[in-house]
């Protein structure tokens, strides 16, 4: 059975915010299921995202699904890590979400409801690796502002969600594997 005809997207616009694995695969795969697709990779600028929303909207008249798949990645003993590359990690994961997910919201309300995804990870929810402070810290504020969307707007019709991977590799993945060097945390310890 087709994606298309299995998930039914053929009338569905959609934006994904992020040219990531998980958003160049969730492009590939709305694609085959049929929807409008466009991806956009804005960075954390926020007047870029906006104007990524703003203009996917002008082209396609509106938006049914955005799915925020951006992200800052990087691991960082607590006590080497800079507030730089905090607030690099933050601007990305969570204040470049905001700003996509509150001018999408704005159409979204006009059109009678939508769909957001949010891309987090298994790591908002416990450590998964040493050196995961910032990234963790930055996916579960994403967690709860995608919480707090979906209370807010299911009365206009929008559903929000957010998925929570485990590792995705990335650079060589004809490899086959990914070595995470070992637990994250010594058992028994946490």
């Amino acid at each position: 059975m087709s994606l298309e005809r299995l998930f039914g997207l053929p009338d569905k616009r959609a934006l994904i915010i992020g040219a990531t694995p998980i958003g160049e695969a969730t492009q590939a795969l709305f694609i085959e299921a049929g929807a409008t697709c466009a991806l956009s990779d804005p960075g954390s600028d926020p007047e870029a995202i906006t104007t990524a929303v703003e203009q996917f909207v002008a082209e396609h008249s509106k938006i049914d699904i955005l799915v925020y798949a951006a992200t800052r990645t990087g691991t960082y003993p607590l006590t080497d890590m800079t507030l730089d590359q905090w607030d690099a990690m933050q601007n990305c994961n969570v204040r470049g979400a905001f700003v996509a997910v509150r001018q999408a919201v704005l159409h979204m309300r006009d059109n009678g409801g939508g769909t957001i995804v949010a891309v987090s990870t298994m790591g908002s929810l416990h450590p998964v690796l040493k050196g995961n402070a910032a990234y963790g810290a930055s996916k579960a504020g994403l967690n709860a502002m995608i919480r707090a969307v979906a209370l807010d707007e299911q009365s206009h019709g929008i559903r929000a969600n957010t998925i929570l991977p485990g590792a995705v590799p990335v650079g060589e993945p004809e490899s086959g594997a990914v070595r995470l060097g070992g637990p994250a945390v010594e058992p028994g310890r946490l």
